[in-house]
């Protein structure tokens, strides 16, 4: 702020001394040209005036002297304001240049070329505002188009990850369709793999339909006090069937006072969704370790699985909507890479944040969420 100030100091400045330089050099010249037509300015008028009808000599002098002489202060400083207008009118083009640089700006903003913008040393403040106004407008576009990009995407996504399981299911209600005397065995496979199919397209929609609300800027949330470490006790619970087929612990370490202010059926929804991602992700005996501690008002919790380290690109963009770091798992086992942009959204509308960090087969989800301090 201080170099922009004084940069519009430099300017003013430099106006300033343009004009009053300007007014030095209509006084000047009136001088120099009274110097020099010093005498011959009274016989040139008097003169003139003697050719008036009925005038002579002692009439033209009685008018020039109560017209001019006797008002000559007056008349030199109308002399050196036209002077000095005259300069003005020229010094235009000068003052012109701080306008024609401010227009290619406008212009430069205006223009998708990404054009440079270039100001006069003593408009370097003008400069760097439009620079910066230039930045954010060449960015919005570029977010333009990126949203414009996913929203193509989505279409893709959805046509894809809905018709598969789709075509599964009328392929299947097909052939039981077709062969009415199909043997009981076949006819029961075919009812429970169109079952499964359902059941995951059903998975797929009440997933859209999930991110959407919660992309939603006036949705709110039941808040309460919520147990959470009771919380994180039934969440495993309920996952112990999942753990046990992918060969897989969990250990849980945090004290059982840190109560958190909030929706406990979203937020248990978000670490559903990180959990479930740990157990996708987590190599066989190995274990997922949850820990949580409390700093004042605000609780960290720390989710962390052994797997495929997770490269720096990817994590760049594992929060995103229908992102998924292993291609190899969406055709079956995977989602539709709702999970975690999910969470991170829960998780953000409770004014809490999630980052995430892998190394040497390690990846660790770090959340913090406001919490009630139990120490006041």
């Amino acid at each position: 702020m201080k170099t922009k100030k004084n940069d519009y100091a430099k300017m003013k400045q430099k106006v300033f001394l343009q004009l009053v330089l300007m007014l030095g050099i209509s006084g000047i010249t009136v001088l120099l040209l009274y110097n020099f037509l010093q005498g011959k300015i009274g016989v040139w008028l008097i003169r003139l005036f003697s050719l008036m009808p009925g005038s002579n000599y002692d009439n033209a002098y009685a008018l020039y002297k109560a017209v001019f002489r006797n008002h000559w202060t007056e008349f030199m400083l109308f002399a050196i304001a036209i002077v000095f207008l005259i300069l003005f009118h020229f010094s235009l083009t000068w003052f012109g240049k701080y306008f024609d640089a401010i227009n290619r700006g406008i212009y430069a903003l205006l223009s998708t070329e990404h054009e440079p913008i270039f100001m006069p040393k003593e408009m370097r403040f003008v400069e760097e505002n439009l620079q910066t106004v230039q930045r954010t407008l060449e960015q919005q576009r570029a977010e333009a188009e990126l949203a414009e990009q996913k929203k193509d995407e989505l279409i893709l996504y959805l046509a894809h990850d809905i018709k598969t399981p789709l075509t599964s299911v009328i392929g299947y209600l097909s052939i039981l369709d077709e062969n009415k005397e199909m043997e009981k065995t076949q006819r029961e496979k075919c009812v429970r793999v169109s079952l499964e199919k359902a059941a995951r397209l059903e998975k797929l929609m009440n997933e859209f339909f999930e991110i959407t609300r919660l992309g939603q800027a006036d949705l709110t949330f039941s808040k309460s006090p919520i147990d959470f470490h009771y919380m994180f006790i039934q969440l495993i619970d309920e996952f112990t069937p999942g753990l046990t087929l992918a060969h897989v612990k969990v250990q849980l370490q945090m004290t059982q006072d840190i109560q958190i202010s909030g929706d406990a059926n979203y937020l248990a929804r978000a670490f559903q969704n990180l959990l479930k991602n740990a157990v996708a992700y987590s190599k066989p005996e190995s274990i997922i370790e949850i820990s949580a501690s409390q700093n004042g008002n605000c609780a960290f919790i720390e989710v962390s699985n052994i797997g495929k380290t997770i490269s720096q690109e990817q994590q760049a963009h594992i929060f995103e909507k229908f992102y998924r770091a292993d291609e190899s798992r969406q055709a079956n086992t995977g989602g539709a890479g709702l999970g975690l942009a999910i969470t991170k959204n829960i998780i953000t509308l409770h004014g809490g944040s999630i980052t995430v960090k892998s190394e040497n087969g390690k990846t660790t989800f770090f959340i913090s969420l406001p919490c009630i301090d139990n120490s006041l």
